[in-house]
C-alpha cells in the first residue's frame, strides 16, 4: 500500500467536475492515483424517477473524460436543499430531510469513507469548506465527514475544495453562484467560499480546462447545453473555471506538488 492516492470527497454527481475535474486531471497526467467518492447518488437532482440511475451514467462519462478509473459511491440519500418537494413531483410526501446525508451520523459515515481511504492507502482526502462551498446541506456533511475520516485513519492532510469569493465578483457568474442564490436554504453563516486571504492553494487549470468543459457537460441533468457555464465563450470560461481553489488542513501534500499550483491568489 502506498499514500500516493489522492481522495476526492463530493456530495454529488456534477460537483466533481465543477469544483475539482482540473485538479483531478493534474494529478492523473502527474502519475498519482485519484479515487472518487460521492456520498450520495443526487437522486433529488430532478422530478425523473430514474434520475439516480440517470446521474450515475452521466458520472461514467464524466469520469472518463476526468481519466478517473476508482469511482466509489458510499450510498446516503440525497438531503435536497432541505425545502420540502414541489407538488407532483416523484418526492412529494418523503421526508427526505431525515434521510439525507445530511442528517446521518457523522462518526458512522466517516467510518464508511475511512474504509476507503485504508482501502487506496490515501495521501490526502479533498472535501469542502466549513460552509460546503455555498452552504448546501450536503457540501457541509462532506466537509465534517472528511475531516472525521481523515482523523480516525491518521490521513495527515484534508484539503477543502472551495471558491475565492472576491475573485468571482470580477468573471462572468460561476454555477456556484447561482446555486447559493437559488434558494433559502435557511442555514446560518452560508457565506460564499472563502476569503482570498485564507486560501491556501489555487491551481491553474488551463491545460485541463477543454476537459473540464466537456466532464462538465458531461452532467446534462444538471449542467445542460443551456446553462450560463455552457453558453460561455471559450476565454469566459477559463475566466471563470480555470482556477480551483484550496484550504488545507495539515502539511503540504499531493496538491501542492502540482506544477501549477501556487500558494494564495
Amino acid at each position: 500500500m502506498t499514500v500516493d492516492t489522492a481522495v476526492f470527497v463530493h456530495a454529488h454527481p456534477d460537483d466533481e467536475a465543477i469544483f475539482t475535474g482540473g485538479t483531478m486531471m493534474a494529478l492523473a497526467e502527474a502519475g498519482v492515483g485519484v479515487t472518487l467518492v460521492f456520498a450520495t447518488g443526487g437522486e433529488l437532482g430532478g422530478d425523473d424517477p430514474q434520475m439516480a440511475s440517470i446521474r450515475r451514467t452521466e458520472t461514467e462519462w464524466s469520469a472518463g473524460v476526468l481519466g478517473v478509473t476508482d469511482v466509489r459511491w458510499l450510498g446516503f440519500r440525497d438531503s435536497g436543499m432541505t425545502l420540502p418537494p414541489r407538488a407532483g413531483s416523484p418526492q412529494e410526501g418523503t421526508d427526505q430531510s431525515a434521510e439525507g446525508f445530511a442528517n446521518q451520523n457523522v462518526a458512522s459515515a466517516a467510518a464508511a469513507l475511512g474504509r476507503v481511504l485504508d482501502d487506496v492507502g490515501a495521501g490526502c482526502v479533498v472535501g469542502y469548506d466549513e460552509v460546503g462551498i455555498y452552504g448546501h446541506p450536503d457540501h457541509v456533511a462532506v466537509h465534517r465527514v472528511a475531516h472525521a475520516a481523515a482523523t480516525l485513519v491518521g490521513c495527515p492532510t484534508v484539503y477543502e475544495a472551495t471558491v475565492d469569493r472576491e475573485y468571482l465578483h470580477f468573471v462572468e457568474s460561476h454555477l456556484v453562484e447561482e446555486a447559493h442564490h437559488s434558494v433559502d436554504l435557511g442555514l446560518v453563516n452560508s457565506m460564499l467560499g472563502t476569503p482570498s486571504v485564507e486560501i491556501d492553494l489555487t491551481v491553474e487549470v488551463a491545460a485541463q480546462l477543454a476537459r473540464k468543459r466537456a466532464a462538465m457537460a458531461a452532467h446534462s441533468s444538471q449542467v445542460p447545453a443551456h446553462s450560463s457555464a455552457m453558453r460561455l465563450a471559450r476565454a469566459d470560461f477559463g475566466d471563470v473555471y480555470g482556477l480551483e481553489w484550496y484550504r488545507r488542513s495539515g502539511p503540504r501534500s499531493l496538491l501542492d506538488g502540482l506544477s501549477s499550483a501556487r500558494a494564495g491568489w
